[in-house]
């Protein structure tokens, strides 16, 4: 029997789980917004023909009274069809014939439900903590660079990052994160006074670019790293002409360069090959710690708001990073790669018997969803509200079917779009590159 096909076999059926939760994790956040959607168009009275979760082919279906319930294969949607949703009807329960404000509602729900099943996830994530966190640095480690001359201080009250409004801790590691410089600027309460600290300087290393054995063989290249030339089982030779024949002398020749621009010297099947301006993931390094309190219901509740609004705002600034050219169209993982990732959190929470970070990932996406979903743009809830806003403010419908057509042209495109991504996550997933 092919060893390689077993040991493939057994990695797979180690996952089955993983997958199966991230599948289900997955499925419960479609499920909040169709449910959105459905609850209030059976609370106003409209006809709803079909309730599915899924999308694609149907595997299970039920016949209610006048709704069918279906799951289809696919994992990556659903939908709540409505009669006179797409099309004119004569029917005085359709979607198309109630009134505005009651088809904005509907339209909204499902968005909504989202972000209210994030914050319920974010409630309960503070409250699984030890203690409720703050924005006041309560020390820093020995050596810390940020509380250098003109630096933070022990007691000040984080309030902006780089011009940024800092809502909770968890928005201090992510606003460094957008700028990796090591160096930023903090507004921060003071002894009851705001002051601005330009040019607070951190530490930077390197993070996640490939493990390494002790003859300086590396694996699990990231995919950043292999977009530089690097590869698995390339043993390295040399860092910026400097010799390296141990883990040790490789680690400490690559801490030696400040900007982390490197030129490697590798051996790859007997062959020897140069790389130039080798660009290293770094990370900046967060040399302090922040203050604790005891829990109690008001500081859970404003953490978990706080959460949320952090949550939902790295989504806005995410799309602004990607417009802007910060981040590519590799950076961007679908469906797919989303399930990819939750699979391999979950593996992790099996592990380690910690959901913790299981349970942030999906008040990420589900709040992510739901701001998504909201977005003025053809064929999403927010395209839909928009042409609403419009008949609100105008008294004038526009014709279902212009409506109809715009939409269409949104659902084609997006689905273009979703199928590019889609492609991505299978490459990535097929060459190792991994979502990370």
């Amino acid at each position: 029997m092919d060893l390689n096909l077993l040991f493939s076999f057994a990695d797979i059926k180690g996952k089955i789980i993983p997958i199966l939760i991230a599948i289900l994790f997955f499925g419960i956040i479609i499920l909040i917004h169709e449910f959105g959607h459905f609850i209030f168009a059976k609370i106003f009275g409209v006809k709803v023909n079909e309730f599915a979760i899924g999308m694609g082919p149907t595997l299970l279906k039920k016949q209610g009274k006048e709704t069918k319930y279906a799951l289809r294969l696919f994992p990556i949607g659903g939908f709540v069809s409505m009669e006179g949703e797409e099309e004119e009807s004569t029917d005085g329960r359709a979607f198309c014939n109630q009134k505005v404000w009651k088809r904005m509602i509907i339209i909204a729900a499902g968005a909504t439900f989202n972000l209210i099943l994030g914050l319920i996830v974010c409630f309960c994530l503070v409250c699984s903590e030890d203690l409720a966190g703050t924005t006041q640095i309560l020390q820093f480690y020995e050596g810390a660079v940020s509380n250098q001359e003109a630096g933070l201080m022990e007691g000040d009250r984080i309030v902006k990052i780089d011009g940024k409004r800092v809502f909770s801790d968890y928005d201090i590691s992510f606003l460094m994160q957008r700028n990796n410089s090591g160096i930023y600027e903090f507004s921060v309460i003071r002894d009851g006074d705001k002051m601005t600290l330009h040019h607070v300087q951190f530490a930077k290393r390197t993070s996640g670019n490939f493990s390494y054995n002790p003859d300086c063989t590396i694996s699990n290249v990231s995919a950043k790293m292999k977009d530089f030339g690097l590869k698995d089982a390339d043993k390295i030779l040399s860092i910026n002409g400097e010799k390296v024949t141990s883990g040790e002398e490789m680690i400490a020749a690559i801490g030696k360069d400040s900007d982390f621009i490197l030129d490697f010297t590798v051996e790859r099947e007997g062959e020897i090959i140069s790389l130039s301006e080798v660009e290293m993931m770094t990370v900046t390094v967060f040399d302090f710690v922040i203050l604790g309190e005891e829990k109690n219901f008001a500081n859970v509740t404003k953490n978990a708001f706080g959460y949320a609004l952090s949550m939902g705002r790295m989504v806005y600034l995410s799309l602004f990073d990607l417009i802007s050219g910060q981040y590519g169209m590799n950076d961007l993982a679908g469906p797919i790669g989303t399930i990819s990732v939750i699979t391999d959190i979950a593996e992790e929470s099996i592990a380690t018997v910690d959901w913790s970070q299981l349970f942030m990932i999906m008040a990420m996406i589900t709040i992510n969803i739901g701001l998504f979903n909201l977005l003025p743009v053809p064929a999403l809830d927010g395209g839909h509200l928009f042409f609403m806003f419009f008949e609100l403010i105008f008294r004038k419908k526009i014709p279902q079917k212009y409506e109809s057509y715009i939409h269409a042209a949104g659902l084609v495109i997006l689905f273009a779009f979703m199928a590019l991504i889609s492609a991505s996550d299978i490459w990535k997933l097929i060459s190792g590159r991994g979502f990370y």
